[in-house]
């Protein structure tokens, strides 16, 4: 538990609190993100459920598959119950909705459990009251955040050190990932838990980074390709991203517009990201530079979205989103552009709201602020 146990009580006071609220017995977290928020502990995802429950009164329990007890253990929670997976009669979530009772809110649950837990309680709903909580930071997730985007920088950094004509995007990754993920476990140690992966990236060059959800390949890179590439980091269950696109040789004069519009547009969300502001808003922002650009058609997905425990929370960062930014919310800004059939640019930053304004989080990626330094001259 690197946050500490107050951290875990504090945040099952607020959750109670909202369950006074809303007049719920309890919420059941099924999220592996929202049972590490609550209680400290990465459970690895499985087929058998787990969940936190926390009652309106204050109380918490970890419900789990008799398999997880001994994780479960680590964790500051005392009340820790368990069904027999082992067994073909048990219903884990039947056993689940009779042990939290109703009125009853759900952060997260597969449809065909839902109609065997409503069997069970008087009354269930969707809502994620931890998810809700998440949103905003505080100090001690900060700077766990603040370490992740260091490293996620360090990989962009090595990336870029690495490129040549003729090795593969795998080639790369392969070899960034692993420098990095052991850095990163000689520096923090054991007390910061590393989940695997530590370090997770893509790297797509050439017209393979048109392909914004393209995995890595074993495509060479040759001279004139735009590279991207971008990485999460993540420490103690917190994640942060780094992303920069590169030039192998000399770039065609219309690849360097378009890459020179996705930094503008990543300026334009870093300017709007102030506190007060709606995600909508910074997405907005973005568009209508790559509109000005002519390249409307090229912006795909949106401007970006929160992080935290999870590699993408919310808010998303989408026309249509009003939700408010609140000092202590942590974004990524990931404008990006797909050219057809040619390449695709794209730069991602990790921020965090604050009163005077956003706060970068990727210091180091200010090496590449100007257009020519993005390239790997040979």
């Amino acid at each position: 538990m690197v946050l500490g146990e107050a951290f875990h009580r504090q945040v099952v006071s607020a959750l109670a609190a909202r369950l006074s609220e809303l007049n719920r017995h309890a919420v059941l977290l099924f999220d592996p993100a929202n049972v590490r928020y609550v209680t400290g502990v990465g459970l690895s995802p499985s087929p058998l459920p787990a969940a936190a429950c926390v009652w309106a009164d204050g109380k918490v329990a970890l419900l789990v598959p008799a398999s997880a007890l001994e994780l479960a253990g680590q964790s500051w929670v005392r009340d820790v119950r368990h069904y027999d997976d082992a067994l073909d009669d048990v219903e884990p979530y039947r056993w689940i909705a009779r042990e939290a009772g109703g009125p009853l809110l759900i952060d997260t649950i597969p449809a065909g459990a839902w109609q065997v837990m409503a069997a069970e309680v008087e009354e269930l709903a969707l809502q994620d009251l931890a998810g809700e909580l998440r949103r905003v930071k505080t100090p001690a997730e900060l700077a766990l955040i603040e370490r992740a985007a260091e490293y996620a920088d360090i990989a962009l950094e090595r990336t870029f050190a690495r490129l040549a004509s003729g090795s593969t995007e795998l080639e790369i990754l392969a070899d960034v990932v692993h420098a990095v993920t052991r850095l990163m476990r000689e520096e923090l140690g054991e007390h910061y838990e590393l989940a695997q992966p530590a370090l997770a990236g893509v790297i797509q060059g050439g017209t393979r980074a048109a392909l914004p959800s393209a995995p890595t390949s074993t495509r060479r890179l040759s001279r004139g390709d735009v590279v991207i590439a971008e990485f999460t980091a993540c420490v103690a269950g917190y994640h942060a991203q780094a992303g920069c696109t590169f030039f192998v040789g000399d770039p065609l004069r219309d690849v360097v517009s378009w890459v020179e519009a996705a930094m503008q547009a990543q300026a334009a969300a870093l300017e709007a990201a102030v506190r007060g502001a709606t995600a909508g808003a910074v997405d907005q922002a973005a568009r209508r530079v790559i509109e000005r650009a002519g390249l409307a058609r090229a912006a795909r997905g949106p401007t970006g979205h929160g992080i935290g425990l999870a590699r993408w929370e919310l808010p998303w960062l989408r026309p249509d989103d009003p939700t408010p930014l609140e000092e202590g919310m942590v974004l990524v800004l990931r404008p990006g552009l797909s050219i057809t059939g040619r390449t695709g640019a794209r730069h991602v930053q990790t921020v965090v709201i604050e009163a005077e304004g956003p706060r970068v989080l990727n210091p180091r990626q200010e090496r590449w602020a100007r257009l020519e330094d993005r390239l790997k001259e040979f």
